[in-house]
């Protein structure tokens, strides 16, 4: 009988109720999977555990907090996979609603034709977010799935069904829009409340501003009373998720132990200040690239000689790097640690590093070379970066990292304890002299214990 019917339906000029099912249940794994996603986005903004969240190396952060994702949510109100949901729910509606029509046999314009077009919009979709994928070099596994479903729903309702007239278009595209428009002002106040991917630096200024004082830069000879006015102006103009994020961070200083510093190779800033920030960082990682934009914005409106940078590297490949298991065929990963490297002690490192961040995701082996052009010449920079007492150096930094409980890069370390790259927190940091138990902070939230803040 299962088989008779599908000759039957095509013969009356009507998909079969097989085909029409599996278009419903491809809508609802994709809403199943987007209310995942989106879960794991804001997990993963608000500084919680997550599956391939901030945490993972720069893959799915790069595409989650990248140019279009952030673009997308700002013009709409919506992350991307919010309209994912969305797509799915109208996917899931309207080949329902044509299983009901089949079996009442009843007549209903419009219907199969905006469900073709549903199938247009989600393969044209999944292209579009394929070749953002590719673009950033970065890939996130649960946004492959959904755009597989996209697919498999575009094979069915647009090949599978070729054989049937493509009719009543313009009424079918009007159907889809106007369910998608309804999914999308219902998921519009969730939208809303979806935390806005933001650098540190960014929050870190736009808290500064906030205050309504003068750059902290300008402060920096008028004691310690007029630091502490300004760290407590500081910490009650953040947001409430920017005070929970630094509730966490100094969760995790607190907690950490003070342990004895491994040796000096080099410091940016001058060598008696209170502050020592030190850094553990991956080229490729965007959250290091963000915590550099903090760090140059900490340079240029601190308070004159309160803090110090110690840059250590941590390249994410097994192929210099002891502590990493795999390789990750990148051979940009070690040589533009090992660059760093070489370049330490000189005065033009920290704006080398910041050259290099700027193109993280895309830089190249040349181009690692030619941004060190203006410090080092070529010829002893590939001579620096091939000798041993380099890689003796890149792997004295990974045993300095995985002493201090390492969990992903970037790590950092205020005055020798475990701290986190959060703007706010580095800031109140510098301001304090490292101290974790100001009055300022008392008004802030608990920390959460599942608290994850690079």
């Amino acid at each position: 009988m299962a088989r008779a019917a599908a000759p039957a339906a095509a013969a009356s000029g009507q998909p079969s109720p097989r085909s029409v099912a599996a278009l419903v249940a491809l809508g609802f794994l994709g809403a199943q999977l987007s209310v995942f996603l989106w879960l794991q986005l804001v997990l993963a903004r608000s500084g919680g555990p997550s599956v391939c969240g901030p945490e993972d190396g720069g893959r799915c952060g790069a595409l989650w907090d990248g140019g279009f994702a952030r673009a997308v949510q700002e013009t709409t109100g919506l992350p991307v996979a919010a309209w994912g949901l969305v797509w799915s729910l109208v996917a899931f509606l309207l080949p329902l609603l044509e299983l009901v029509r089949q079996a009442d046999r009843g007549v209903s314009p419009g219907l199969r034709p905006a469900i073709r077009w549903t199938g247009v919009a989600g393969i044209v979709a999944a292209l579009g977010l394929l070749a953002t994928s590719v673009a950033a070099g970065a890939f996130c596994l649960g946004c492959l799935a959904m755009q597989s479903i996209a697919a498999a729903y575009a094979g069915i309702s647009l090949v599978a069904w070729r054989r049937f007239p493509f009719v009543d278009q313009g009424r079918g595209a009007a159907l889809a829009g106007g369910l998608a428009l309804s999914a999308a002002l219902v998921l519009l106040y969730p939208g809303q409340h979806t935390p806005r991917a933001s650098s540190g630096a960014d929050t870190l200024a736009r808290a500064v501003a906030a205050t309504g004082s003068a750059s902290p830069a300008a402060s920096a000879g008028t004691g310690d009373a007029a630091r502490d006015k300004q760290l407590h102006e500081f910490v009650a103009s953040l947001q409430p998720d920017a005070k929970q994020a630094l509730s966490d961070s100094l969760a995790i200083y607190r907690a950490a132990p003070p342990l004895p510093p491994a040796r000096t190779r080099s410091l940016v800033g001058p060598p008696a200040a209170p502050v020592r920030i030190t850094e553990f960082t991956d080229i490729r990682c965007p959250h290091c690239a963000d915590l550099h934009e903090t760090l140059k914005y900490l340079r240029q409106n601190a308070p004159e000689g309160s803090f110090q940078i110690e840059p250590r590297q941590f390249p994410l490949d097994g192929a210099c790097n002891p502590a990493v298991r795999q390789s990750a065929g990148d051979p940009v990963r070690c040589l533009a640690a090992r660059a760093q490297v070489c370049l330490e002690g000189h005065a033009g490192a920290f704006d080398y590093a910041a050259a290099l961040f700027a193109h993280h995701r895309t830089l190249t082996v040349d181009q690692v070379y030619a941004l060190a052009g203006p410090y080092q010449p070529r010829a002893d920079l590939e001579r620096c970066v091939a000798s041993p007492q380099t890689q003796a150096r890149l792997e004295e930094d990974a045993r300095e990292a995985t002493r201090h409980d390492f969990d992903g890069t970037p790590l950092v370390l205020v005055n020798g304890r475990k701290g986190s790259s959060f703007g706010p927190f580095l800031y109140a940091m510098v301001l304090n002299g490292g101290r974790p138990d100001h009055p300022a902070f008392a008004g802030l939230p608990a920390p959460r214990p599942d608290a994850h803040v690079h």
